[in-house]
This record gives structure tokens, C-alpha cells and sequence, in this order.
């Protein structure tokens, strides 16, 4: 993806002064008017990006902010890259690790077969050798995996932290651009809001049958008027949905 600095054709060192022309021949290069007749939807598309560019990197403060935006993006963009080399690097070691470890078995079965060939007794001795030996191997290449688990949960934490940053960092760039942030709700998000709901009816349940809040309930029930026609009002809406809700079954 384009930098705003690659749609104006500059560099990000760019005087404002350099950006300015190089905006207006961009805008007369690119203005629509001036297309033949199959160019000018593509035009337009590349004159809303050119105005956009330089709407933000005329502006000092937009211009400041855009470059902060670009400089986490490409220490992200880095750090993904370095996190990429690292497990490479990790698996070249394993693959050497298993080498040297095959190579060392099979040196290990050929001394054992020329000892079994020499006598017993030294064919025994060579086995519980071996044998000890696989153990240990084994043992380090459990703790072997155990510290790649370790790294690689450490470097996914890495990831989701840096993600995280960028995504508050380009939340933060959108909101001083004027526009409004909005969340789209995830099944998660009902979830949670059916757990409160039910916490709280349950709380409500437990005072209402409870004798000393109970009696506090009642108590303000009738002292109000108008928080008790509410009251009833709602009791009636939810008593008429449940019996409409018992028909409709009734009926199938």
C-alpha cells in the first residue's frame, strides 16, 4: 500500500513547498476534465487519494501525526520480520540438533554392535551406556521443545501488545481526522451483556424474596405513585408477552 508521501510523488522530507507543487501538477495531471471519457472514473479515484494526501501533509499537526502513524507501522512491519528470522533460526537449530543426534545414535549402534561381537559382559555394559544415554536425550530434547514453547508464547505476546498499540495508535490518528469510531458487536459481546442481565435479575429475584428488602421494596412501591403505575405498566407489557408467547405454542 502507498505511503501518502508516494501518492504526491515526494519524499518524506519534503518542504511544504515541494508538496504544494508537486499537488498542483499531480491535480492538473489527474484532474478529471481533462480525461478522455473511459479515464475519468479512474481519474477521480486517483485525485480523492492525491487531495487526502495532501489534505494531511499540508497540515504541520496532521502531517506529524500521520508520520508517527507510518513510523509504528514500520517498526511493526520490523519487528514481524525479526520475529520471522528468529523461528527460522529456531527450526535450523532443531534440524541440526536432530542431525547430530541421528548421527550420534547411529555411531553409538555401531560401537555397540562391535562390542556385542568382543564378549557379553562388554555388550551388557554397552547397552546400559546406550541406554542411559537415550535418556538423556530425551530429556533435553524435552526441555529443548519446552523452552521453543516459552519463546514462541513469548513472541506471540509480543505480536498481540504491538497490535494492540497499532490499533489504539490508528484509532487515535482516525478520531483527530474527524472520524467516528465504531465498533461492530461480536457474539462475545452479547454473551456479556446476557450475563449481566441474568446477574442482575438474579440479585433482584434474591431481594425480592429476601424479608428485610422485601419489606424496603414494598415500602417505596406504595409511598411512590408514579414509580408504582410504571411498575404496573411494565408488569402488564411483560405479562401480555408471555401470554402471547404461551398462545402462539398453544396453538401448534
Amino acid at each position: 500500500m502507498k505511503t501518502l508521501y508516494e501518492i504526491l510523488e515526494v519524499s518524506e522530507n519534503a518542504s511544504k513547498e515541494i508538496i504544494e507543487k508537486a499537488y498542483k501538477v499531480l491535480a492538473k495531471k489527474y484532474h478529471p476534465d481533462l480525461q478522455p471519457e473511459g479515464e475519468k472514473e479512474k481519474a477521480e479515484q486517483s485525485m480523492k487519494q492525491i487531495n487526502e494526501a495532501y489534505d494531511i501533509l499540508s497540515d504541520d499537526n496532521k502531517r506529524e501525526k500521520y508520520d508517527e502513524q507510518l513510523k509504528l507501522e514500520r517498526q511493526k512491519i520490523e519487528e514481524q520480520k525479526n520475529a520471522q528470522s528468529r523461528m527460522q533460526n529456531n527450526n535450523y537449530q532443531d534440524t541440526n540438533y536432530h542431525n547430530m543426534s541421528n548421527r550420534n545414535n547411529a555411531q553409538n549402534n555401531y560401537d555397540t554392535t562391535n562390542n556385542y561381537q568382543k564378549n557379553e559382559y562388554s555388550n551388557n555394559k554397552n547397552e546400559n551406556i546406550n541406554e542411559q544415554y537415550y535418556k538423556n536425550m530425551q530429556e533435553r530434547m524435552r526441555k529443548r521443545q519446552e523452552e521453543i514453547k516459552m519463546q514462541q508464547e513469548q513472541e506471540r505476546n509480543v505480536r498481540e501488545q504491538y497490535e494492540r498499540r497499532y490499533q489504539q495508535a490508528y484509532e487515535d490518528y482516525l478520531r483527530s481526522l474527524g472520524y467516528k469510531i465504531k465498533y461492530k458487536w461480536t457474539w462475545k459481546n452479547y454473551r456479556d451483556l446476557l450475563i449481566i442481565i441474568g446477574v442482575i435479575i438474579v440479585v433482584c429475584i434474591i431481594l425480592w424474596f429476601f424479608p428485610p428488602t422485601h419489606k424496603i421494596i414494598m415500602d417505596f412501591y406504595n409511598s411512590n405513585p408514579i414509580i408504582a403505575n410504571i411498575i404496573n405498566i411494565i408488569g402488564r407489557i411483560i405479562v401480555g408477552i408471555w401470554n402471547g408467547i404461551c398462545s402462539f405454542f398453544s396453538k401448534k
